[in-house]
């Protein structure tokens, strides 16, 4: 067996390392950087650890908290809480040089100065920009005060873009991903029926995933009767509801490892859908087809605006449709129907970008809503689907009832 193989991270080759690596130093060069010290911690209630910018150059992610030090020259550090952690952290991580201490600040600083950096501009990347977290104040602050000659500055944003294009080995573990993700979704229809709880739903979900040998970034399910609904999102935390014939069950499940995930956006229904949420799925899915067919490199965000707008309202309904990275995560572009004043309208798509998909059309009042989509790939060439579940199927997701 490889050392240091294992369900939680990808083994990338060598040279997968060394581009990251390269790419890096060049950009920190061009921002007048000296090092980097790149902060990580757990996301979400998943069975995936998190740290996303952290495991990007380390393949570990700390079980509390830790960064990476990563200077413009020299070899890069990763710093971890737990000491009784260092020797299993050794074995997976990529980086040769592993120290662990709850003064982690303090770990950073000395690394700082053996660099020769204590004088120099050093940029904190936080965790995870998509949902403003950064580094914990107290690091922050500690950081400054005994790196007196230093400058710091937040750089979150500016690393993560380094990220969003993914190589041809990210491309298959996200397909790779994408592959497990089905399989769960293949096991939740077969167990969707009546008498069958949401929570138990998701537990067959996180059980399949776990068996091939994936993790979950989270699994949301929920439940709702048709002729007197009361969702339009999925339940973050799965209930004990017991689903009934004239169910709809919305779903965003996930599935993959290290961060490279597919994801499912999912109505089904527990028997025939009633009219209204039968029109609703074929309002969502041709917004769904329409973003699919419309996205492509070379292409900005404003110019899928008609696509995310769909026909709804002219139908009657609200569009909340969407496009996300989703880079190990979600990431930029963030582009939403609703939420139109702080739309990504300039970004450009690019070649390698991984984006989340899905059209989503709630009603007036916003008591019942379908969303349809999944995860997709740019290429050169276009836009390439990384699954096959039938999430855009009305027929498809009709289930035992």
């Amino acid at each position: 067996m490889e050392r240091g193989a294992n369900d939680w991270w990808p083994k990338f080759s060598k040279n997968e390392y060394q581009r990251r690596y390269d790419a890096l130093r060049q950009a920190i060069a061009e921002r007048g950087l000296d090092c980097l010290a790149i902060y990580g911690a757990p996301l979400f209630f998943g069975t995936d650890p998190g740290a996303p910018n952290l495991v990007y150059l380390s393949a570990y992610a700390p079980g509390l908290h830790g960064y990476v030090i990563f200077p413009r020259e020299g070899d890069p550090t990763l710093a971890i809480y737990v000491a009784g952690h260092l020797a299993n952290a050794r074995g997976l991580s990529v980086i040769a040089d592993v120290r662990a201490g709850t003064d982690l600040p303090g770990i950073v600083r000395e690394r700082v100065r053996e660099l020769g950096c204590g004088r120099g501009k050093i940029g904190i990347v936080g965790n995870f920009a998509w949902s403003n977290a950064s580094v914990p104040l107290e690091h922050f602050q500690s950081l400054k005060e005994n790196l007196p000659d230093a400058r710091l500055e937040i750089v979150t944003e500016w690393y993560e873009q380094h990220r969003l294009a993914k190589s041809q080995e990210e491309i298959e573990f996200i397909a790779a991903g994408a592959a497990i993700c089905d399989r769960a979704f293949d096991a939740f229809r077969q167990m969707a029926a009546p008498g069958v709880t949401d929570v138990a739903l998701h537990n067959e979900a996180l059980r399949v995933v776990h068996a091939l040998g994936g993790r979950i970034a989270f699994g949301h399910v929920g439940s709702t009767p048709m002729r007197d609904p009361d969702m339009t999102y999925p339940g973050f935390y799965p209930t004990n509801r017991v689903l009934q014939r004239g169910d709809a069950v919305m779903t965003e499940l996930t599935g993959g490892f290290g961060g490279y995930f597919g994801k499912l956006y999912t109505t089904s229904f527990i028997g025939p859908p009633v009219p209204a949420y039968r029109v609703m799925f074929e309002l969502a899915a041709e917004s769904y087809r329409q973003l699919i067919a419309a996205i492509k490199p070379g292409v900005r965000g404003r110019d899928l605006a008609p696509a995310l707008a769909g026909t709804a309202a002219a139908a009657g309904y609200k569009s909340l449709s969407f496009i996300t990275g989703w880079s190990t995560y979600n990431s930029r572009p963030v582009l939403f129907s609703r939420r139109a004043e702080a739309a990504d309208w300039e970004f450009e798509l690019k070649a390698g970008y991984c984006l989340n998909v899905a059209g989503w059309v709630v009603d007036r009042d916003e008591r019942m809503g379908v969303w349809v989509g999944d995860t997709v790939v740019l290429t050169e060439s276009g836009l390439c689907r990384l699954h096959r579940s039938p999430v855009a199927d009305l027929e498809a997701n009709v289930l035992g009832g």
